[in-house]
């Protein structure tokens, strides 16, 4: 069974759909259950069911009480008290246990009359002369304030195989029975049409000449099987001086009811057809259409955000690796010994003895000095450097409001139509803690940390190879301990007293491509660890966005059924066309 295959196949499908297209659905399932019902219906053995349909003030749940001419549903001139359906039966074995895909709810004999009530179908009991040929069943308005209302009615019409229109004379030209008129002809349903709260017969034949315009009043003559009663039934005012024909009077429509019948089997074949026909083709527009365009646009922002380019951290580690070269050259004897700055102090050497700072005289004088005064460290100096746990937060927002921008931007303001409805919570639960972000540079500055602070306090390796140098000089154990101290002190030794040190002078007037090269390792290797720190944080970095748009991407695709599923309902409808 085609319509029994597309219903399961919907079933599946209720967490990819937006607002409108899930309203389609439901609304389908429950015109398909309604056919269903139909084409399982046994023909003979069964009570048929035959609906009230009407608008608001018409007086349904009047003409159903006189019709049975007892109180079994409750009545009201000033509110409508119908909200749900009401069946009249005498047993509830009388009425199929899923007709209208609803609760059945049995009223105790005491509650009589009974209110219907929305989403429950109320079984009322009854023994009279109606009840043995039919059931019979009163629904809400058509036409009220209330959607569901009009909902429950409308359900109430697809499960029904018998119609009774009625209206009022201030009622009949009602543009909402219109369509109804129109599909019980298309569905061969037997229809009776009543005009309540009559007062002159002119309203009676108007009303007859108006449904031949609406109907294809040939088709429901015969399709009819309720004898040859006229078309419209004409039910006086109460306090009204005119009365109707007897062929037109309430007995004559209670007479009508008890011999009612279905129609012949070609008539219900064609029908049921003709249902499905209408459920097809609403699948294929409402339904399949929209899924398809709504898989296109998640489609198209699928690949937008995967052609987000992804933007860089923003990150340098330059000023911590900065303060480690400005130490490192400080504390390098050959930095501070080269050949341009040597020589230049040995012809200003005179002058620079005169500006020698009291510390340096103090030195001379006494050999004495505190190496702190000499040499400050700078590693509890004040460093005014960027947040860059801050700055990686910061980029990886930028990254995630690109991507709501992109998917916010499609979405048509909370879906609909082929847009992406968004569910906030699932779409949070899509979207990475920016705090991952800042990890990265938590844990990457911390790995350059530690690699900072024991390239801090290791002895460059040119003051390395000149203290080992001077220890095989005269003199050298003075220098080195005069090195310790403070590098450039040993500087200042060699320009005072070069003639004594004369090794050491030619060392370094000698050293210049000795000192070049050093300095350049030295600054190469400083350099080195920050490209390397850098390019660490950026591939990391880049990861994370990828992340965060691999997941945006796959909770896209939640959103829209996957194409095998909407496969399986193009092969449904290719299957009924062909």
């Amino acid at each position: 069974m085609l319509l029994a295959r597309a219903d399961a196949l919907l079933a599946g499908l209720n967490a990819y759909l937006s607002a409108d297209v899930r309203s389609a659905v439901e609304r389908w399932r429950a015109d398909s259950a309604a056919a269903l019902f139909h084409l399982g219906r046994p023909s003979g053995g069964a009570l048929p069911v035959v609906v009230v349909i009407g608008g608001t003030g018409t007086g349904k749940s009047t003409l159903v009480n006189r019709l049975l001419q007892a109180d079994v549903t409750a009545t009201s001139f000033r509110r409508t008290y119908t909200s749900g359906a009401v069946a009249i039966v005498r047993t509830p074995q009388d009425l199929p246990a899923e007709w209208l895909g609803v609760e059945h709810m049995t009223a105790a004999p005491g509650e009589l009359p009974v209110r219907g009530r929305g989403g429950t179908l109320v079984l009322a009991l009854n023994t009279g002369a109606i009840t043995p040929a039919v059931v019979l069943v009163d629904t809400p308005d058509l036409d009220g304030d209330q959607p569901a209302h009009h909902a429950e009615a409308d359900r109430a019409f697809r499960w029904a195989q018998g119609i009774v229109f009625l209206v009022t004379p201030e009622k009949y030209q009602m543009t909402e029975l219109l369509p109804y008129y129109r599909l019980a002809s298309r569905y061969d349903a037997p229809a009776l049409f009543v005009m309540n709260k009559c007062e002159e017969q002119a309203a009676v034949e108007d009303y007859r000449r108006l449904l031949g315009n609406w109907t294809r009043s040939d088709t429901i003559a015969s399709t009819t099987s309720v004898t040859t009663a006229p078309s419209v039934f004409a039910i006086p005012r109460d306090d009204a001086a005119f009365q109707p024909a007897q062929a037109e009077s309430i007995d004559a429509l209670r007479s009508t009811l008890q011999a009612f019948r279905m129609p012949d089997p070609a008539g219900s074949e064609r029908g049921l057809r003709a249902r499905g026909n209408d459920l097809l083709g609403r699948l294929a527009d409402q339904v399949v259409a929209p899924l398809r365009a709504q898989e296109g646009h998640v489609n198209q922002l699928i690949a937008a955000l995967r052609a987000m380019e992804t933007p860089p951290a923003g990150v340098d580690v330059n000023p911590l690796t900065q303060q480690l070269q400005r130490r490192l050259q400080q504390r390098s004897v050959l930095y501070l010994m080269g050949p341009q700055r040597i020589l230049d102090r040995v012809r200003q050497a005179p002058s620079l003895l005169v500006r020698l700072p009291r510390a340096a005289w103090d030195y001379l004088r006494h050999g004495q000095i505190d190496p702190a005064t000499l040499q400050p460290s700078t590693e509890n100096g004040p460093r005014d450097l960027p947040d860059f746990a801050a700055i990686l937060g910061d980029q990886f927002a930028i990254v995630q409001s690109r991507i709501d921008d992109v998917v916010r931007g499609g979405s048509g303001d909370g879906g609909g139509g082929s847009g992406v409805e968004i569910d906030e919570a699932s779409y949070a639960a899509a979207r990475i803690d920016p705090e991952e972000a800042r990890k990265i540079a938590g844990e990457e500055l911390a790995e350059l940390r530690a690699w900072l602070e024991k390239r801090w306090n290791a002895t460059p390796r040119d003051t390395r190879a000149l203290q080992a140098l001077l220890k095989y000089l005269p003199g050298g154990a003075k220098l080195t301990r005069w090195s310790e101290a403070a590098p450039y002190l040993l500087t200042l030794i060699v320009v005072t007293h070069h003639a004594f040190f004369g090794h050491i002078d030619l060392l370094v007037i000698g050293g210049f491509s000795l000192a070049t090269w050093l300095s350049e390792r030295l600054s190469n290797e400083v350099a080195a660890q920050t490209r390397a720190t850098n390019q660490r944080i950026e591939e990391r970095f880049a990861r994370l966005a990828h992340a965060q748009i691999t997941r945006v991407c796959d909770w896209l695709r939640r959103q829209t059924p996957s194409p095998r599923q909407l496969g399986q309902l193009e092969s449904v409808l290719a299957e009924w066309e062909g």
